[in-house]
Order: structure tokens, then C-alpha cells, then sequence
């Protein structure tokens, strides 16, 4: 009856039917309904409070207060770290990966550091007589596409303002024509049908003042033998004999008695196949006849006219031309891609760089850039590989930075014949290189990163995750973060088929 009559009030408060004295009744009713549910929200929170107490009561810990004696573990007492001060160097080593300095404002802009957010600039010339590196060579590595030929060309583009020179003696790719000549420089394309010729044996350059005559022969005559070396085993696949080699020598000694300006391998091939006796009519020192010098001779001479004939004929064989080396060009490069299928390629990069090589032994004190591009063909032939060796032993002596740009480290873990010996050799390149710029590496190749160059787990790890232009740098003892950048008219001259297409770099 109550429930009924509650209903009808209920009903005549919607449509207004209800007295004073009903819509009074009715409110403190509601109130009544909350007051009661009120509280029993509050007794079911004071039981929920009064069982979790006594489950923390039924366990064991510590008091508030802690352990009494040495065994406590803890204090109500707050804990205040005491104020250190320390300069930025000092706080540098402490927390690195924090804020990145970066190397002053000798050198050449390169990008961003990412670590600072300052501009970076790098030159190892500066950085070399500042002692912060103890070589100037370079050794960049990082997967197709992520920016090493356009770090490059940046380097030595924007170096050219800084008087230094670059100088490409193989572009495997055909792509610093476009740069080169862009800032003035010289650009030779040598293959089949093309007009440029270049002689390896001969020198690019007449001989400096600084250098004196008998010198000067001395120096030419063991560049051009250390050349038939090397690509002699490199096209035997195997290392020379000691009467090979020998021979080898008395016939290039001959063609340059004959041939004092210019000899060519064209003349040595044929030497070789055709010994003669020596001006005082005489075979040479350990062969006991023309017979013997030509029994040790032939095989070379076969190994030699691979150069001569076929595809590679007219190419390198005979005397340069068309090619006007100019030591004061801001840049200069050798066009190679027409002979890019060639299974001898490695061989014609080794000769181009020998003939331009040759022309930075001058003994001036000037900045030039020497870049090696696609390094692995380099690796893959020992001979070939010790040859560079050498070549980055002297880069201080001749006032050259050495840069050579390969896929991943695991190139050098795999150089020449996999063997002991070379891996040693293309390490040693590594520690002959006081900067190592790599960008994303794949996972292979990280982890051969991380063993050569010692890395951290924390930096090993950044080189899976690096964008597009950015790259790691080790540079002496310090690491630095760099976003390279570029131009717009740079990035119209630097665009290549593994060109970069976001943060403004490639």
C-alpha cells in the first residue's frame, strides 16, 4: 500500500499534482536513501581498509624506522645527494651521448650534431696538427643508399673552398663527373672507343724542383714495379716466384733504358716474350742465359696481355692521351663505368690509381683528398690490398687523406682469401684510419663493427636504427652523432641512383 501510494506521488510530482506538504515528505525521503547508502559505501571502504592491513600485518617487513645496528637497510630519513661541480670536459667522460661539443670550426661544414644540435665541422688536416687524430685517412661504411657518396661529395666539394684538392682515380658509378667539373675541376672517361687514354707506367706530372733527378727515377721506377707486381699476382692468383719477379724487373728495366719518357705495359708484355741482353751485352745477375730469362718471363707475359688485348686494348697499353693532369685542379676524376662489367676492373682502378698517385708525390705540404669507392673489389685480391696498405703508411708523409668507402666491415672480415694474413692486412687499414664514419649497417654487419672498432653495446646499437644521412663517427677517442646536409643545388649534382630523399642529405 505504502509502495503503491509512493508510485501516485511520484507520478503527480512529474505532472505537478503534489501538495507542499507531499514534495517535503518526498525530499527528505531521497535524503534518507542517500544518507543510508552513504554509509554503506563507508563500511564497505572501512572493511576493504581493515583486510588489507591485516594481510600487510600477517607478512614480514621492515619497520618504518629500519633495522637497528649495521644490517639496516633503510632510513626514514630523507636521502640528499651532495652538490658536484665539474667542467664540461670532466662531465663530458661521466655522461657521454649527452651534449656533443663537437670539434671547433677548423675544417668543413658537414651537417648537423645531433648530440649538440650545433653545426659539425670536420677536417682532419686540422684536427692532425691539433693532435686530436693521429692520421688524416678516412674509412666509411653503411648500407646502399644511406649517404656515403654524398658525405663524400660534400667533404671534398665544400673542401675545395678550403684549398683543398680532391682526387677520384676510379668512378666505378660515373657520378663525380657532374661534381667535378661543377667546381672547375678535370674529368676524364677512359674505355673501349673512347679517346682518353691513360699510360699507368708514365708519370702525369714533369718532375717538381723539390725533387731531384736521380731521386725522382728512383722513385718512379719502384712505383711502376710495385704495379707490375701487383696486378702480375693479382692476374696469376698467386704471388710471384723469386726468378719471376726478377725477370719481371730486368724487363721493365730494359723498356725504360729504351723508353726513358714513357714506357708502357704494351712494351714491358713484349720484353717479356722477347728478352734481350742488357746494353753491355750481358743477360742479367742469377740466370745463366737469354733461355732461362725467358722460361721465367712467360708466364707473367701471358698474365700481362690480358690488359693488352681484347676489351681492355688501347685502354691502358700505350701512351697517354687526351688526359692533361693539373695538380692545381680542385678535383679531378677518372670515368672507369664503361668497363664496370669487366672481371678486370679491380685491376684498372689499381692502375688508374697508381698513374694518379704518382702525380701526389710531388713533396708539397698541400690538403688533397685521395677516394677510394667500392673498396670491396680492393679487398677481394690480397695483392691488390697490400698495395693500399702501403699506400695509407705514407698519407702523412705525402699530405694526403685516404678515404675509402665500403658496404660493411664485414668486407674486411672476408679480404683477399678469407685467410689470416689478409683479414690482419684490412684490419690494419682500420687502425691506420683515425676517423671510421658508419651509417646503418645491417645486423651482420654491426656486429663486426662493434669487434673492430670496439664499440659499446649502447653505440653498436644506434647503427640498426640511423636514418637516412645519419651516421656514427669515431674520430680519434671521441664519437659524435652527425645528420648530414646538403644544398639544393648540391643535392641536383649529388643525386644518384642510391640517393638520399628525406632530412635534407644523401
Amino acid at each position: 500500500m505504502l509502495e503503491e501510494r509512493t508510485k501516485r506521488r511520484v507520478m503527480r510530482a512529474r505532472f505537478g499534482e503534489l501538495s507542499r506538504e507531499e514534495l517535503r515528505e518526498l525530499r527528505k525521503a531521497e535524503r534518507r536513501l542517500f544518507i543510508d547508502a552513504h554509509k554503506q559505501e563507508a563500511a564497505q571502504r572501512a572493511r576493504v581498509a581493515e583486510q588489507e592491513k591485516a594481510a600487510w600485518r600477517s607478512r614480514d617487513f621492515l619497520p618504518a624506522a629500519g633495522e637497528d645496528g649495521p644490517t639496516a637497510l633503510r632510513t626514514s630519513r630523507s636521502f640528499v645527494a651532495p652538490t658536484h661541480r665539474a667542467d664540461s670536459g670532466i662531465l663530458g667522460l661521466a655522461y657521454p651521448f649527452l651534449a656533443d661539443p663537437g670539434l671547433g670550426t677548423k675544417g668543413t661544414m658537414v651537417g648537423r650534431n645531433l648530440l649538440g644540435g650545433s653545426a659539425f665541422v670536420y677536417g682532419p688536416f686540422d684536427l692532425y696538427k691539433e693532435g686530436i687524430i693521429s692520421d688524416p685517412n678516412i674509412i666509411i661504411s653503411g648500407k646502399v643508399g644511406e649517404g656515403k657518396s654524398t658525405l663524400v661529395k660534400v667533404l671534398t666539394s665544400r673542401g675545395a673552398a678550403f684549398m683543398c684538392r680532391s682526387y677520384v682515380p676510379a668512378d666505378v658509378k660515373g657520378e663525380w663527373t657532374g661534381p667535378c667539373r661543377a667546381i672547375g675541376g678535370s674529368a676524364f672517361e677512359i674505355g673501349p672507343g673512347m679517346l682518353a687514354r691513360i699510360n699507368p707506367l708514365a708519370n702525369p706530372i714533369h718532375r717538381p724542383p723539390s725533387i731531384s733527378e736521380q731521386e725522382w727515377v728512383i722513385t718512379s721506377r719502384n712505383r711502376r714495379a710495385m704495379l707490375l707486381e701487383s696486378i702480375a699476382e693479382r692476374l696469376l692468383n698467386r704471388e710471384l716466384w723469386a726468378m719471376e719477379r726478377s725477370a719481371l724487373a730486368y724487363a721493365l728495366e730494359q723498356v725504360e733504358r729504351r723508353e726513358q719518357e714513357e714506357p708502357t705495359l704494351a712494351e714491358v708484355v713484349h720484353e717479356l716474350f722477347n728478352p734481350q741482353t742488357n746494353s753491355d751485352g750481358k743477360v742479367p745477375d742469377g740466370f745463366s742465359s737469354l733461355a732461362e730469362v725467358a722460361t721465367n718471363s712467360r708466364e707473367v707475359g701471358h698474365a700481362l696481355a690480358r690488359l693488352t688485348t681484347g676489351a681492355l686494348s688501347g685502354v691502358l697499353d700505350r701512351r697517354s692521351d687526351g688526359v692533361q693532369f693539373d695538380p692545381s685542379d680542385p678535383m679531378v676524376s677518372v670515368d672507369v663505368s664503361r668497363l664496370r662489367g669487366s672481371e678486370l676492373l679491380d685491376v684498372v682502378m689499381t692502375c688508374t690509381s697508381s698513374w694518379m698517385e704518382s702525380a701526389l708525390m710531388d713533396g708539397t705540404d698541400s690538403r688533397r683528398y685521395m677516394i677510394y669507392d667500392e673498396g670491396w673489389r680492393v679487398f677481394a685480391r690480397p695483392p691488390l690490398l697490400r698495395r693500399m696498405q702501403e699506400h695509407w703508411k705514407v698519407a702523412r708523409n705525402w699530405g694526403i687523406s685516404n678515404v675509402l668507402v665500403m658496404h660493411g666491415f664485414g668486407d674486411l672480415q672476408t679480404a683477399g682469401d678469407g685467410g689470416e694474413a689478409s683479414r690482419a692486412m684490412a684490419a690494419n687499414l682500420v687502425n691506420d684510419s683515425s676517423t671510421v664514419i658508419s651509417f646503418r649497417q645491417s645486423g651482420k654487419a654491426v656486429a663486426a663493427a662493434q669487434e673492430m672498432l670496439d664499440l659499446t653495446d649502447t653505440a653498436s646499437s644506434l647503427l640498426t636504427r640511423l636514418r637516412r644521412g645519419q651516421s656514427l663517427w669515431r674520430i680519434g677517442q671521441r664519437m659524435s652523432l652527425v645528420q648530414v646536409t646538403r644544398t639544393e643545388r648540391e643535392a641536383a649534382l649529388f643525386d644518384t641512383d642510391e640517393r638520399m630523399v628525406s632530412h635534407g642529405a644523401a
